[in-house]
């Protein structure tokens, strides 16, 4: 058997290298386009995500080629528990006044450098800001559901 020259660490770097050079470009591309042409600046922006969104996805599938049932199972339980607690769980912390507050200030500050003054670029961050606290939240959760899980099923087992 061939051994890995990179190593475990080396092969997680090369996984995660694509998404760290799109989000390096679009930083380095998006203020030299913005002044320029704006609309040009977005389509690149929204080109970006996608294909952040995209790869994801792609590492997503191909990483569960290696995964066996158990496993699978294990993925399924915690997605199907984790996302749903996780979209309350960010509601409830939504509706909490200082974190209401804070989150509130923190868009403003921000999107125009004072509290209190609204503007489409603050709407636009608070939409940013709520969808990437969701996706906290619920990866979180779906964590805490897969360690439930796999500490329900008894871990690893014996190994064969």
């Amino acid at each position: 058997m061939k051994k890995s020259v990179l190593g475990r660490l080396g092969r997680t770097v090369l996984w995660f290298l694509p998404v760290v050079l799109v989000v390096a470009g679009l930083a380095v591309a998006l203020p030299w386009l913005k002044p320029q042409s704006p609309a040009l600046a977005r389509s690149i922006g929204i080109l970006g995500v996608i294909a952040v969104m995209g790869y994801s996805l792609f590492v997503t599938q191909r990483q569960q080629r290696r995964l066996d049932e158990v496993q699978l199972a294990m993925q399924g339980y915690a997605n199907s528990r984790g996302w749903i607690w996780g979209g309350m769980a960010t509601v409830l912390l939504l509706l909490v006044p200082p974190v209401m507050d804070g989150l509130v200030d923190l868009v403003a500050v921000f999107g125009t450098g004072s509290a209190g003054i609204t503007n489409p670029l603050v709407v636009r961050l608070a939409f940013f800001f709520g969808v990437a606290l969701l996706m906290v939240v619920q990866a979180l959760t779906v964590s805490v559901a897969a360690l439930l899980w796999w500490r329900r099923m008894g871990g690893q087992g014996e190994p064969s």
